[in-house]
């Protein structure tokens, strides 16, 4: 029997303490099937790859990172240099979060600040609700401390906990 070559990022994906939704999302963006413009474009669903908020190629990696909505969402948590990276899963490997942050947390972080940016564009597409870069920093921190109730460790939830604290004041 052929086996599949094992993915190693598929642990950051399914061993974290988002609900299902963010992390079935999660899985698509792994896999380049998040529907932006461009992907819908090329599927012949809709006429134009542009970003409608600012005239770019809307790939995946221009929702959740280049587009300036999401710039100002990285530039208000403290994580300027997300914008910049090539690809979202370099997110992980970035030093903003501290070295004792258990994986499951850190992939946790990281979802719920994917997840936010990516519903703050779905409501600019869908509804025109412009939403500011504190309002989604503030969903963001709202989520993480939901999933606390999801961990079994402590330590996970004291560090969840510790993250939306933080960006709730931020």
């Amino acid at each position: 029997m052929n086996k599949l070559p094992a993915d190693a990022f598929a642990a950051s994906i399914w061993h974290n303490a988002a609900i299902p939704r963010c992390k079935q999302f999660l899985w698509l963006l792994h896999r380049d099937r998040l529907p932006s413009a461009a992907l819908l474009h090329h599927r012949h669903i809709v006429e134009s790859p542009l970003c409608a908020y600012c005239g770019e190629h809307e790939d995946q990696h221009h929702i959740l990172l280049q587009c300036p909505p999401a710039k100002l969402v990285w530039r208000a948590i403290g994580w300027p240099a997300a914008p910049d990276l090539l690809d979202f899963r370099e997110l992980w490997a970035l030093p903003a979060l501290p070295d004792e942050t258990p994986p499951a947390v850190r992939s946790a972080i990281i979802t719920a600040i994917l997840w936010n940016i990516w519903k703050a564009r779905n409501s600019w597409i869908f509804d025109s609700s412009l939403h500011s870069a504190a309002t989604t920093v503030c969903n963001i921190a709202g989520d993480l401390r939901l999933w606390t109730y999801r961990v079994k460790s402590t330590l996970a939830s004291d560090f969840l906990r510790m993250w939306a604290q933080q960006l709730h004041v931020a």
